[in-house]
């Protein structure tokens, strides 16, 4: 996963307290205020769609094709090799994560020259 904000695979395994907490910050908004219950709720669904998709892998764009999204590109890999393919888990690696960062004291080497 490229993209930091994913912690899903699908947009159904977003996980309850984060949908609750996103909800109450959206309803409570200053652009809703003065607005019917109705539509409020309408236009706070259509945010939190968008987080959502935010958040899971399959709706992610494909990195070596933005054209596609990782779920069309599963879909046509199951097609072109006949088996079902199905995500389980996956993990996101940061670049230069975990490599000791060398310190060098160059005043010092100058000095025992």
């Amino acid at each position: 996963a490229a993209n930091p904000t994913v912690v899903c695979i699908s947009t159904s395994e977003v996980p309850a307290d984060a949908i609750a907490k996103e909800r109450e910050i959206e309803m409570a908004k200053e652009d809703l205020e003065g607005k019917p219950d109705a539509v409020k709720a309408k236009i706070v669904e259509g945010r939190l769609k968008k987080k959502y998709e935010e958040m899971a892998l399959l709706t992610q764009k494909w990195i070596k094709d933005e054209d596609k999204t990782v779920e069309q590109v599963l879909k046509e890999t199951i097609a072109k090799l006949g088996e079902n393919i199905i995500i389980r888990r996956f993990s996101r690696i940061n670049l230069g994560e975990g490599l000791a960062k060398k310190e060098a004291d160059f005043a010092a080497g100058v000095e025992k020259e």
